[in-house]
């Protein structure tokens, strides 16, 4: 996932681009919004079957609605990486494994 977020191909996901795959943009009045609260609307937003976990089906539709071309098996390896199977998806801290995002509570 993180190479079809990064769309200049710098090897790094900036976060103008990670903006981007989430389809949201920061407003000058949201500037210091709260990660982990975005983190979990972005978690709700992909769970289209609303069963508290990101499945195969779930992520599958995302994707192709976000604009990235993926197969199905690097999404099933996505799902891996974040520690869940094609059957249960992953919860929202495998989905935050699978962004690659880390902040402190």
């Amino acid at each position: 996932m993180m190479s079809v977020a990064d769309s200049n191909k710098d090897g790094f996901v900036g976060y103008d681009e990670f903006e981007h795959v989430l389809g949201c943009r920061r407003s000058p009045r949201n500037k210091g919004h709260d990660v982990a609260g975005v983190m979990e609307d972005v978690c709700k937003v992909m769970d289209r079957d609303d069963d508290g976990k990101v499945g195969l089906e779930d992520l599958k539709s995302y994707m192709n609605w976000a604009g990235f071309s993926a197969t199905e098996e690097e999404i099933k390896a996505m799902i891996k990486l974040g520690g869940g199977d094609e059957d249960s998806g992953v919860s929202y801290d495998g989905l935050l494994k699978i962004l690659g995002v880390d902040y402190v509570n």
